[in-house]
């Protein structure tokens, strides 16, 4: 095995934590062999990577049960560990955390999270006087959890959360197709979880491996954007190899650097609106209108589909993906209440648009989609 370099460190939140810029993630350890991990394991702890995350739900608990095994050589205090409950009640959390303690070898977690809380009513129930926050409460107190942490796919749930729930620590996705597709979080969520001085981590940094083409701009944005710790899935020596590098020669980045990445990003190519601060294709409320009209869009597919000609694997893949966080009723409910008082745009002076986007075709494809008359463009 070649020496690996060495990853910088970020501190998480207020946890007294400091982490490794590179974290592991669990999700795809369950389709890898157990020799295959342990090397990754291996590999990822010399390099200085201090940070591993699981769930109880991936692959039924495979996922817990083989890093249990290949972290089971190394000092419990050399990495820091965390692992997730989609439990809402007391009683099945506590059983789910004493199952992944079992699997992962371990005493206790560094953070355990409530996993997949998608909705405010998911709120309600943790904190229900049978709800899963009595058992994170319980177990942080008897030291079998040091910090309480939350996921979620629908971002302003953060919002409420952070204001209902003790919460340390949360995993939202950061790459620079969903900040397009969701721009509330690197403009609303993050400073307000800052401002609670909640550590940030970031899950989905190639956005559920769209962004395999381009993992050296995909993970530089994201080591550019407010989170502590870039929470990736790699399941091979390669894959890991190619993070580290990456990671561990990242300098920061001005804004003329993150345009430039914006810019470059084949993903985004022309099809992809980047929420422009200032639009300039049309000004004040007809611009506003135009980046919604796209925030939409994305809400709905993550503007995945494009109606360009692409390889079959790519197709697949775009398939799979553009449905992923399940927001398609809501994008076309939203559309349908707010499109008739929005501003005519077909009838408005248009200028250019700063990324080249064709913007009458990208607003009919935008608009079939959210009708539900997307098969007549």
């Amino acid at each position: 095995m070649k020496q690996s370099p060495r990853l910088p460190t970020r501190p998480l939140g207020h946890t007294g934590m400091t982490v490794s810029v590179l974290g592991m993630g669990g999700f795809h350890q369950v389709e890898a062999r157990q020799d295959t991990i342990d090397r990754v394991v291996a590999c990822y702890l010399q390099a200085g990577g201090t940070y591993i995350e699981t769930a109880r739900g991936y692959g039924g608990g495979a996922s817990e049960m083989k890093l249990g095994r290949s972290l089971a050589r190394y000092p419990r205090d050399s990495f820091y560990l965390a692992s997730k409950t989609g439990a809402r009640d007391a009683e099945t959390a506590w059983r789910e955390l004493n199952e992944s303690l079992e699997a992962l070898q371990t005493s206790y977690l560094d953070v355990w999270f409530f996993h997949g809380v998608n909705h405010v009513a998911a709120i309600h129930d943790i904190a229900a006087d049978t709800g899963a926050l009595k058992a994170f409460e319980r177990a942080r107190d008897e030291g079998m959890v040091r910090h309480i942490g939350l996921s979620s796919h629908w971002p302003m749930t953060y919002i409420e959360a952070a204001r209902r729930l003790p919460l340390d620590v949360v995993l939202i996705w950061g790459n620079y197709l969903d900040f397009c597709n969701y721009p509330e979080i690197p403009h609303v969520v993050l400073p307000t979880l800052r401002s609670h001085r909640i550590g940030i981590t970031f899950m989905k940094p190639l956005a559920d491996g769209f962004l395999h083409r381009s993992p050296e701009l995909a993970l530089r944005y994201a080591l550019a954007q407010d989170a502590d710790c870039i929470v990736a899935g790699f399941n091979s020596l390669d894959m890991l190899e190619t993070d580290l590098a990456i990671c561990s020669a990242f300098e920061s980045l001005d804004e003329v650097g993150v345009e430039a990445i914006l810019r470059e990003a084949p993903e985004l190519g022309r099809h992809v609106c980047r929420q422009c601060v200032t639009c300039s294709v049309f000004p004040e409320e007809a611009g506003t209108w135009l980046k919604r009209i796209f925030e939409l869009e994305g809400k709905f597919d993550r503007q995945m589909d494009d109606r360009q000609p692409c390889s079959a694997a790519e197709y697949a893949l775009r398939e799979r993906l553009k449905g992923w966080f399940g927001n398609g009723k809501w994008a076309r409910d939203t559309y349908a209440n707010e499109a008739p008082s929005a501003p005519k745009l077909a009838d408005l002076p248009a200028g250019p648009c700063t990324y080249g986007l064709d913007i009458p075709a990208r607003i009919a494809l935008a608009d079939a989609k959210l009708r539900g008359q997307d098969h007549l463009v």
